[in-house]
């Protein structure tokens, strides 16, 4: 059978929609298309928006930036609070040790605050032994010698500097401090007999005497005192004070 010009524009047609259709399928599986409908497969797809799933929750970004400050409210309130402690420990620490220093007051041991006798001591022979008792109830320093003075005598009883401690006796209340005297020797010179005795205190710079003096009773009625006649350093025991 002989094809008319009509049905071959028909076939001819149907042919152009199929290929039309089939062009327009691939485009849709293998690429994008361009203005005029033809695809072009070096072209990357083109870029799309990212999946929910990829995407950090936003949730989870806020709890975390609270945490941070949490966190740094946190640290910086117990910082402030250790401050704090540590200033009010501090304080209290200072305020305690200052108590302690106004409590601990101390001066130089006088007559007024101090009892002094005087006794014979047995050993060694020709000397006399000297005790300073705190009376008062502040703590009191018995620096250097006792300043003695027998009699009338123009000038105090010079030093045994040997006896010189390596600290200054220092007397908390009812402590006592104690000084040797020699009073005489075979060797002496200008002996006579005294029967009554001064006792200054000496002051903490070393020159001259502080405070009134005491005037202690002798053992005896009176004591032969010549040239070699001499004082100890105070000593905190009576044994370090009859040494020399």
């Amino acid at each position: 059978m002989t094809a008319t010009p009509r049905s071959r524009r028909l076939r001819t047609l149907a042919a152009a929609l199929v290929t039309t259709a089939a062009l327009s399928l691939t485009a849709c599986q293998t690429g994008t298309a361009d203005a005029t409908g033809v695809v072009d497969s070096t072209q990357p797809p083109a870029p799309g928006t990212e999946s929910a799933e990829e995407q950090p929750p936003a949730a989870e970004k806020e709890t975390g930036t609270s945490g941070a400050s949490n966190d740094s409210s946190d640290s910086k309130d117990s910082g402030s609070s250790g401050n704090s402690v540590n200033s009010g420990s501090s304080g209290k620490e200072a305020t305690q040790v200052a108590d302690r220093k106004a409590a601990k007051k101390t001066t130089s041991c006088t007559a007024k605050g101090t009892k002094v006798t005087v006794t014979d001591a047995p050993r060694p022979i020709n000397h006399l032994l000297i005790k300073a008792t705190n009376t008062s109830d502040t703590t009191c320093h018995l620096y250097y010698a006792p300043y003695l003075r027998f009699d009338q005598a123009q000038s105090a009883v010079p030093f045994i500097e040997e006896s010189k401690p390596q600290a200054v006796v220092t007397l908390e209340p009812g402590e006592s401090g104690y000084a040797g005297v020699l009073t005489s020797t075979p060797d002496g010179s200008h002996p006579y007999d005294a029967t009554s005795l001064t006792l200054y205190y000496a002051a903490r710079s070393g020159q001259g005497s502080t405070g009134a003096p005491s005037h202690p009773a002798l053992p005896f009625d009176s004591v032969r005192i010549d040239s070699s006649n001499a004082v100890t350093y105070w000593q905190t025991s009576a044994a370090d004070a009859l040494m020399w």
